[in-house]
């Protein structure tokens, strides 16, 4: 393994065969206490990014998933220049639309939301807006496509397959450059069945709805593995090699390069 603290990391990681592994966590605000001074000492730590909210409101800002859309709140703007001070990456996947909006305006470094698709193609709220990737690429960020099956759905209620997955990363392509699109697969290949049932099935029912532990990722793209069947499905949608290159790592290996210090 290779503890990913900056670029060159990801590329030692390749080139030696190597299997290079990023800390981050999801819900910063609890990580740190409400303090920002940790976040120095997480950066020295070797956390490389932090989510700024996950799905509900906290002390930092809205989740994607409360209502009403409050953005932003005076500690999460002062997190916020923390974080770009130390070189800490903010990712904005399980934020709210304004929370999104609020932080690129606020951030002096590009941004990321790791795993979200396109809200025009699939309506819910954990997807961005066509205004929220434009603000994105403006600010030089990137989103990674997700492979969770109901953020996929390009028909609702069917589970989505690869050419659906594709579909979404078309998308940003056409309307922001494929410079602001990467893959966020999402994929967590140690979930239990116990665990996805209790939790997940109970917390957001109207997300998980028919969808079992077998069928929660796309159908042709839910593991790791199937990773070759992406690059071929990019291949047939006409992205040549240099954008495949970008899509599978190479934006987001730009924006560590350009974020952490």
């Amino acid at each position: 393994l290779v503890h990913v603290q900056k670029g060159a990391d990801v590329r030692r990681a390749k080139a030696q065969g190597k299997l290079g592994v990023i800390f981050g966590c999801q819900g910063l605000a609890g990580k740190i206490e409400d303090d920002p001074g940790l976040i120095s000492i997480l950066y020295r730590l070797g956390l490389r990014f932090g989510q700024i909210a996950y799905n509900s409101r906290d002390s930092l800002g809205c989740g994607a998933l409360e209502l009403p859309d409050t953005g932003l709140t005076e500690l999460g703007r002062i997190v916020i220049r923390e974080m770009n001070h130390v070189g800490m990456l903010c990712d904005l996947a399980h934020a709210s639309d304004r929370t999104l909006m609020e932080t690129i305006e606020r951030s002096t470094a590009p941004v990321v939301v790791s795993h979200a698709n396109v809200r025009a193609l699939a309506d819910h709220r954990r997807n961005v807006t066509d205004d929220g990737l434009r603000a994105l690429a403006e600010n030089g960020g990137v989103i990674g496509i997700t492979a969770y099956s109901p953020f996929c759905e390009t028909t609702p209620g069917v589970r989505p397959k690869l050419d659906d997955y594709i579909d979404h990363v078309a998308y940003v392509a056409d309307l922001v450059g494929v410079d602001h699109v990467g893959i966020g697969s999402d994929f967590f290949e140690a979930e239990s069945l116990i665990r996805f049932e209790r939790f997940f099935r109970t917390r957001y029912p109207e997300l998980i709805r028919n969808y079992t532990l077998d069928t929660v990722y796309v159908d042709g793209f839910s593991r790791v593995d199937h990773l070759p069947k992406l690059t071929a499905g990019l291949l047939r949608r006409g992205f040549n090699a240099g954008e495949i290159h970008k899509i599978l790592g190479g934006n987001f290996l730009r924006v560590f390069d350009k974020v952490w210090k």
